[in-house]
């Protein structure tokens, strides 16, 4: 899963990586029908095993909650088991049908495993595909991190 999952970022990845240093988050959700929308200045938090990432208008919360962790050298790579998304005051659960979450907690840019490209330090990489068939990817700075 984690190779099919590397591969499908390192396609998305081409359109985020141009992102400024201090940018806090891009989010890209391409639905079935191939239609994409860009979230641009999304907040990007992670509590525990937990990931939040929202909008910048406030109004949406994604929330991703991971497992079975394991570290691929420096980059934690994690399933994102529970996925809820919180918009115009109701709560949707997202049925993952596969997808990894890349974290770089680190200091240094680290390449990502089966990959060319790297993470920049304290950077999240979402990648996901829904059971709807709906594509999520979100790359950012981590701008909260706690334990």
């Amino acid at each position: 899963m984690i190779k099919s999952t590397a591969a499908a970022a390192a396609l998305t990845l081409a359109a985020m990586t141009a992102l400024p240093a201090d940018a806090t988050g891009v989010t890209l959700i391409q639905q079935k029908d191939g239609s994409v929308k860009t979230y641009s200045d999304v907040y990007i938090r992670l509590v525990g095993q937990t990931l939040t990432l929202r909008s910048p208008d406030g109004k949406g919360l994604l929330t991703i909650t991971t497992g079975s962790c394991s570290f691929a050298k420096d980059i934690e790579q994690c399933l994102p088991y529970a996925v809820t998304l919180e918009q115009n005051g109701k709560t949707h659960v997202i049925t993952v049908s596969y997808g990894t979450v890349f974290l770089n907690l680190t200091n240094a840019e680290h390449h990502l495993s089966l990959s060319s490209d790297t993470l920049a330090p304290h950077t999240a990489l979402v990648i996901f595909k829904t059971a709807h068939g709906t594509y999520v990817t979100s790359k950012g700075k981590l701008d909260e991190v706690k334990p």
